[in-house]
């Protein structure tokens, strides 16, 4: 396991796509990118980590949604707080 520190190594596993804005990871991951914290047993997801690096901690209870719907990206300004049932209308609304 690598000994940098966690936003270091956060900003080394993207790709800035200056078309869309995105910052797409390029870690682990399927689905959405994982990356591990320094004492968790499992990864966390990248874009919640993002949320956390660059906005605070997540209140108990919200999740991390996309505004651009890419799974895969992790900048912070696509990104924002809602709960299940805001992620599942979101999600409905844009089809």
């Amino acid at each position: 396991m690598s000994h940098k520190p966690l936003e270091e190594r956060f900003h080394e596993q993207y790709i800035r796509l200056p078309e869309s804005g995105c910052w797409l990871w390029t870690g682990t991951g399927a689905r959405y990118g994982q990356i591990k914290k320094s004492g968790d047993p499992v990864p966390a997801g990248a874009h919640r980590v993002s949320w956390e690096l660059h906005h605070g901690k997540i209140p108990d209870g919200l999740c991390v949604l996309h505004k651009c719907d890419v799974m895969a990206c992790v900048n912070p300004d696509h990104l924002f707080l809602g709960t299940k049932k805001d992620n599942a209308v979101d999600r409905m609304n844009k089809d």
